[in-house]
């Protein structure tokens, strides 16, 4: 598909739709009005400056933009109106309560006694009003209900907090209410600042992401409504850098920078800070997280190193799934059907009763694949697998609870199950396994005060092996069952030395135990880490952060325990207000898997009866490490609604872990008596000599330049190399594109339409596979598969039919021409869905 076309016709419609009045990217257009408004009260205009504080409220619902009506009402000399507003934001429930009931009250008296002195003076006429035509009086109807709307929102929420804002323009009392968080990443904090968009990953608090120290993408709930995406990965493909690879409707992999894979391995995924990195396997199971997309609150992607406040696993980047504060937000019915035997359903319920706080969410979903992998008529090839056709079925439930026994000491307690079927695409020679089984997890949080601690644990119990299987052959089905305990503390402290500093200091223990056939029973490690950063800022401009983390695994020195370590410096400096550069360096590793460590399997040789080949395990594997370099440029003009972001980063990767190419054995040692076959030859993990670097450039743009338009652009472009690798035979050179493009555009009329279109664009690769020599299907060989540029495009529109109750729309999925995103995987078709929204 041409490129250019696709971003040209996306243009014309977004100037199509760029008539009329609408809601645009929520938080850059309510930041927007909010700004606009301050600057009009600073100036002494006050009514119009009110007046858009109240529009940003009614777009986006922030408790302390009610105090700032208040206070610009009181600098106007209106203590009437002042009153009802400093009410209005009481009834948000503020930490400061004390001191705004004393303003209050201070008021409360000077009216009476203004009425008491006066109680005949005379008012002023009132203006003659206007004849107002029926279209405006409908659109200040609208206004009014919306903003009265949004006030009975923000009266919902329970007290929580954190200190308040410091708004320039307009002195403010400290105090705001937000959503209590146990855990770094619980609820979403709004911040004092309304509508600064906030970020809890990049350092393990809450922060402006003008403050991280890496490049940062936040994937709002809004965005997740409006792109229509029915999984959570295809959402991640607006991320710069990210490179997603979908091989099935339930087997996708991720990466960022570069070095993607089959079984992708070097990003960290988390949900609400817990870890969903398979460790037996080495990858993340998208399609069998028990979530529901109507649960996140936003996704958090930080791209480049994480593993000096993360561990292991954290190489390339960090995804951090963050769900909806328990307690906040409204119960809702969601459906959705289309192509492909598509079926899809959930209920997700948010209670509070006093301090306690509740979210509940089930859901059911199937989908077929895009393309099957065998004829059904085959002769030889026997089905394994529950189904031919479905790529994906399941049912989930999720429970989280919070209860808060004073502000800052929280108790938080979460649980789910998966039961669920999917495919994955292994290393090597394997083609597509099944996966039928269930997933489970269990979750504490406590915050008492400057500590707070963690603990979780995660449970994987499936059948596995390949789908299809020649007649005849001894078959690699298997069973999995794995069990992750781990246990964190983490102290914060801020002092003054030399300016003000925050200093992180943790713990961490984590013990796996894996049984899996194919490693000749039941493996278990421990491991443990302690990690410590501080954040300095010496003068008022700069920030300087420091961190540094030990890992201890059990075989990391030649078989023997062995430390990893991972150090990272940052700088960061705001010269002025909504503008950061940024420079870091950094160190990352990934730890060798349970697979990379223990395997010991006989795979028959394909075409070949009675003979197998040996894959083994390595228990003295290095971790595979990275060195990397990144500077940065992150701006905002809120009066605009624009963001931007900037990156230029270079990581240099040594120890990459693969599978050596198949060495014949010696005649005495090449026939195996437990399975009766021929061995043909042996290959096990080792660390690659090859040293790759990676240098590329990234570009994020949001905007929301007039009521009704948001508009992302971002931008990719990266270029792997090797010195001592052919660059023909060079895996990781090949496999990563070099151009990624994605365009998006949302369009939210008042007239109760939505409009949503994006598209991606990824250039061609080569993938270095290894299969059977056509000539001799007895020897492994490196084939070279070119892989044609392709374009993803989305659309959506949405119709609110029953204004905050029914919502229904209709969605498309990759609209554009067919293609595959790896050789091996299904080609990708277009599919149209209808969904629905219902909010009881």
């Amino acid at each position: 598909m041409n490129m250019p076309g696709v971003f040209k016709r996306a243009g014309v419609l977004a100037i199509c739709l760029c008539a009329g009045t609408a809601l645009a990217d929520e938080r850059l257009e309510a930041r927007r009005h909010f700004r606009n408004g301050m600057s009009l009260i600073a100036q002494g205009q006050f009514d119009q400056g009110i007046a858009e504080l109240q529009e940003a409220y009614t777009i986006k619902p922030h408790p302390n933009v009610l105090y700032n009506i208040a206070r610009a009402y009181l600098d106007a000399g209106r203590s009437v109106e002042a009153l009802d507003w400093y009410r209005k934001y009481l009834a948000a429930n503020p930490p400061d309560s004390d001191s705004v009931r004393a303003t209050i009250a201070k008021l409360e008296a000077t009216v009476k006694a203004s009425e008491a002195a006066n109680p005949n003076a005379p008012t002023a006429p009132a203006p003659a009003p206007q004849a107002a035509s029926p279209a405006d009086a409908q659109a200040l109807a609208a206004l009014v209900d919306r903003l009265e709307k949004a006030i009975a929102r923000a009266e919902a929420i329970p007290s929580g907090g954190t200190p308040g804002p410091v708004v320039p323009g307009i002195p403010l009392v400290p105090g705001a209410s937000v959503p209590a968080a146990t855990g770094e990443a619980g609820a979403a904090d709004v911040g004092a600042v309304p509508y600064e968009e906030r970020v809890v990953t990049a350092s393990r608090r809450a922060q402006s992401s003008l403050e991280a120290p890496n490049a940062t993408t936040v994937i709002t709930a809004e965005d997740i409504r409006l792109s229509g995406a029915t999984s959570l990965v295809e959402l991640l493909r607006r991320v710069p850098g990210a490179d997603v690879m979908e091989l099935g409707v339930g087997s996708a992999n991720l990466s960022l920078r570069g070095f993607n894979q089959r079984i992708a391995n070097k990003v960290l995924v988390l949900v609400d800070g817990r870890s969903e990195y398979q460790d037996f396997l080495g990858l993340t199971l998208w399609s069998s997280l028990p979530i529901e997309l109507e649960e996140i609150d936003r996704i958090e992607v930080i791209r480049g190193p994480g593993s000096a406040l993360y561990g292991a696993n954290a190489m390339l980047g960090v995804v951090n799934i963050i769900t909806r504060a328990p307690g906040y937000g409204q119960r809702q019915i969601h459906a959705l059907v289309g192509g492909g035997n598509t079926v899809s359903g959930s209920f997700v319920s948010y209670g509070a009763a006093s301090a306690l706080r509740y979210r509940l969410s089930v859901g059911y979903g199937q989908m077929d694949k895009w393309s099957q992998d065998f004829a059904g008529n085959r002769p030889d090839m026997a089905l394994r697998g529950p189904s031919a056709e479905r790529g994906y079925q399941g049912a989930r439930g999720n429970l989280a609870t919070e209860y808060t026994f004073k502000p800052g000491f929280d108790l938080g307690l979460s649980a789910g199950v998966h039961r669920f079927s999917t495919e994955a695409y292994p290393l090597g020679t394997l083609r597509n396994f099944y996966m039928d089984g269930l997933t489970a997890y269990g979750k504490g949080d406590a915050s008492l005060g400057p500590v707070k601690f963690k603990a979780f644990w995660n449970h994987v119990n499936v059948d596995t092996g390949p789908q299809y299987e020649p007649i005849g052959q001894r078959s690699l089905a298997t069973h999995v069952t794995s069990n992750v305990f781990n246990g964190e503390a983490l102290f914060s402290k801020g002092f003054e030395l030399g300016g003000e500093h925050l200093l992180n200091v943790g713990a961490e223990g984590r013990l796996k135990r894996v049984s899996w056939d194919y490693m000749g029973g039941t493996k278990e490690e421990f491991h443990a880490a302690a990690f410590v950063q501080d954040e300095w800022r010496p003068v008022q401009p700069l920030r300087l952060l420091a961190s540094y983390r030990a890992d201890r695994h059990p075989l990391l020195n030649k078989g023997s325990p062995g430390l990893a370590h991972s150090p990272r410096v940052s700088a960061i400096l705001l010269p002025v207000e909504g503008h950061a550069f940024r420079a870091s360096a950094a160190s990352a590793f990934r730890e060798p898997t349970f697979l990379e460590s223990y395997t010991s399997l006989l795979v028959p040789a394909p075409g070949v009866p009675g003979a197998s080949a040996l894959t083994e395990g390595n228990r003295e594997l290095k971790p595979e490490r990275m060195v990397a370099f990144e500077f940065g440029y992150r701006g905002e003009a809120p009066r605009l609604g624009i963001d931007w972001d900037v990156a230029l980063y270079q990581n240099t990767v040594k120890n990459l872990i693969a599978l050596s190419e198949v060495q014949r054995l010696p005649a005495g040692d090449s026939f195996d008596e437990a399975s009766n076959t021929y061995v043909v030859g042996r290959s096990f993990f080792q660390n690659e000599s090859e040293t790759y670097t990676s240098r590329g450039v990234e570009l994020g743009l949001s905007l929301a330049p007039v009521d009704g338009l948001g508009i992302k652009i971002s931008s990719a472009l990266q270029k792997v190399t090797t010195d001592g690798e052919d660059a023909t035979t060079c895996g990781p050179c090949s496999q990563a594109p070099q151009v990624k493009l994605f365009g998006g555009l949302t369009y939210r009329t008042r007239s109760d339409l939505e409009f949503g279109v994006d598209a991606t664009y990824t250039s061609g690769t080569t993938w270095i596979e290894r299969e059977p020599a056509s000539a001799d299907p007895t020897r492994i060989e490196f084939i070279a598969n070119p892989l044609a540029a392709y374009t993803v495009l989305n659309a959506r529109v949405g119709y609110e039919v029953i204004q905050d109750k029914l919502t229904v729309a209709v969605v498309g999925s990759n609209l554009a021409a067919g293609h595959t995103q790896h050789p091996f995987g299904n080609r990708i078709e277009r599919r149209v869905y209808a969904s629905m929204t219902v909010i009881p």
